[in-house]
């Protein structure tokens, strides 16, 4: 019984999401190359799981912005029903990435993701704004932002730097 539950625990940490360090790789990633080919990268990579609000240049940096989208407290799409409107239940999550390709010396960029996250509360008229230190933020939107973060890594390796 005991090899069972550890064949468990092992099946779910080898189908995990991304280790500390690639996570970490990805975060301090540094890339060379023409800003443009590099950008339809990473707006291709992040269209592939999030719904394109903008992109484009924004002074000498690239900028994309996903679509709002709102989540179930355990990180669950919570999708458009009846006249395109959402059920959402309290504690409700919309989360929106924020993607950018900065400048981090001559010809060198890095990627930065940043999660705009707000929760619905009965009662409010408004959803909270969430900070990254809220203790209220649920785990799964930062394992969001490090699988985005890691996954745009991947499609960047011609242009990574060593």
């Amino acid at each position: 019984m005991r090899s069972l539950a550890f064949a468990v625990v092992v099946a779910f940490a080898a189908c995990g999401g991304p280790s500390t360090a690639e996570i970490n790789n990805a975060k301090t990633a540094s890339y060379v190359g023409e800003t443009a080919a590099m950008f339809k990268i990473v707006v291709d990579t992040a269209a592939e799981t999030y719904k394109i609000a903008n992109a484009g240049q924004d002074a000498d940096r690239f900028v994309l912005v996903t679509q709002p989208q709102w989540y179930n407290r355990e990180g669950g799409r919570q999708s458009a029903g009846a006249d395109d409107y959402v059920q959402i239940g309290e504690g409700s999550i919309r989360l929106q990435m924020i993607v950018e390709l900065i400048p981090v010396e001559s010809n060198r960029y890095m990627i930065v993701v940043t999660p705009k996250t707000f929760q619905h509360l009965s009662g409010s008229p408004q959803p909270r704004e969430l900070e990254d230190d809220d203790p209220n933020l649920p785990g799964w939107v930062l394992g969001r932002v490090d699988s985005l973060y890691v996954e745009i890594n991947k499609r960047l390796q011609n242009y990574a730097t060593k």
